[in-house]
């Protein structure tokens, strides 16, 4: 099933391949460049002028390898997501949930090193600006994670048959980058974000799996929950109807 996000994305524009040592060397200096320029001052930073002066490789140069100013910052997107592609199936783990929640904790130590880049990158995806095949890229790890748990799931007879799982799968990419999201705004540490994901995913485990394994989910996801603290109202039902019918409160206040 086609990613139902991105139905209508473009086609990506292949580049030429260039297999000289000096090209590849040239492309790799731009590409390093460009990554360095985005982590300090974001997309408006990036130019092919400053580029050029900064990589030391002629505008011309950096035309017929990227194409323009947005295949330079596709080749970053997708450059970094090879490589942690590539440290992911080094692994070749059988995707349990014990898995899955240390991948989790790896991705948030390899945004914590490139802090300032990820912010930039993770901001593609909320932004107005179309990026579709860089968020193709960005999407890519976290799908592929969730389906290779889903799948061992799926093969052992515990999920849900009523459901379209490859639809909540599509979904549960979207609410994983909210988290990510969070975490680019500073709105949560590091822990945080650990513990969030954490729970995103158990949030979803519990909704498509069935029987004891739907129940060890529960207790995990009540555990995490506990890990960042209940609200004041936690599972009673709310008393200020009015105030929040008004706008007046967000908070259910019980």
């Amino acid at each position: 099933m086609q990613d139902i996000d991105t139905l209508t994305d473009p086609p990506v524009k292949r580049r030429r391949k260039y297999t000289s040592p000096a090209m590849t060397e040239r492309r790799q200096r731009v590409v390093d460049c460009a990554h360095r320029i985005l982590g300090e001052g974001g997309v408006p930073s990036l130019t092919i002028e400053r580029l050029s002066r900064e990589a030391e490789v002629a505008p011309r140069t950096i035309y017929r390898m990227f194409g323009d100013k947005e295949g330079v910052i596709f080749a970053t997107v997708s450059d970094r997501l090879q490589e942690v592609r590539a440290h992911v199936a080094q692994r070749r783990s059988d995707y349990s949930i014990d898995v899955v929640f240390a991948e989790l904790d790896w991705m948030v130590s390899e945004m914590r090193r490139d802090a300032e880049y990820a912010r930039v990158v993770i901001g593609f995806y909320f932004s107005m600006e179309p990026r579709d095949n860089a968020i193709k890229e960005l999407r890519s790890v976290a799908y592929n994670r969730f389906r290779n748990w889903l799948d061992r799931e799926i093969v052992a007879g515990q999920t849900e048959q009523r459901f379209d799982l490859e639809r909540i799968a599509q979904e549960f990419v979207s609410k994983e980058f909210l988290v990510y999201h969070r975490w680019a705004l500073g709105k949560l540490d590091d822990d945080q974000c650990r513990i969030e994901l954490h729970s995103n995913f158990l949030k979803t485990a519990v909704l498509v799996l069935t029987g004891a394994a739907r129940e060890t989910c529960v207790e995990m996801l009540a555990a995490k929950q506990r890990e960042l603290g209940f609200s004041d109202i936690g599972s009673r039902a709310s008393t200020n109807r009015p105030a929040r019918d008004a706008g007046d409160d967000f908070v259910g206040k019980a």
